[in-house]
């Protein structure tokens, strides 16, 4: 009656979220060299103006990284997303972030997931863009449709089609 108990199931969901309030760039722009050559699949960058971290799908999280820079997650649809927050930022030892997410849980696009303390990373001179690839684009992903520019957290910025 209340829905105790009863088992979460992932929304099949295919739009993507602004992980975060900032502004939405190409993954060519982002400077991890690795990221912007999508050699870990196609995605997007969000230049962040705070460090509030919402989830950027409906999904399953799969992966929380030990040093809490980078989640795992993976949606209704079967592609697989990762979210990394800055670039190599997995020096700082989990330092600036806090996960408010474990591995199991299934969240919605937009939920919140982390908090990133910004002026910590920009203190280690460390690029604070927020990355989120699809990491299995090559096998599943047909189409990524991403609109670049000022955003707020939570607002779809996207959507994706699967082969």
């Amino acid at each position: 009656m209340f829905g105790f108990g009863k088992k979460k199931k992932v929304a099949a969901d295919d739009t993507i979220y602004a992980p975060v309030t900032g502004t939405v760039i190409d993954l060519s722009e982002v400077s991890d060299p690795v990221f912007a050559q999508k050699a870990m699949g196609e995605g997007l960058g969000v230049k962040p103006s705070d460090g509030h971290i919402v989830s950027p799908v409906a999904g399953t999280v799969t992966m929380v990284a030990s040093t809490k820079h980078a989640l795992g997650f993976t949606m209704a649809n079967g592609l697989e997303v990762l979210i990394h927050m800055g670039v190599d930022t997995v020096d700082l030892k989990g330092a600036p972030f806090t996960i408010n997410v474990k591995a199991g849980d299934i969240v919605n696009g937009g939920d919140p997931i982390a908090t990133i303390d910004l002026d910590q990373i920009r203190a280690a001179k460390l690029d604070d863009v927020i990355i989120v690839v699809f990491t299995n684009s090559a096998d599943k992903l047909d189409h990524l449709n991403v609109t670049t520019g000022d955003t707020q957290a939570k607002a779809n910025i996207g959507s994706v089609t699967v082969k």
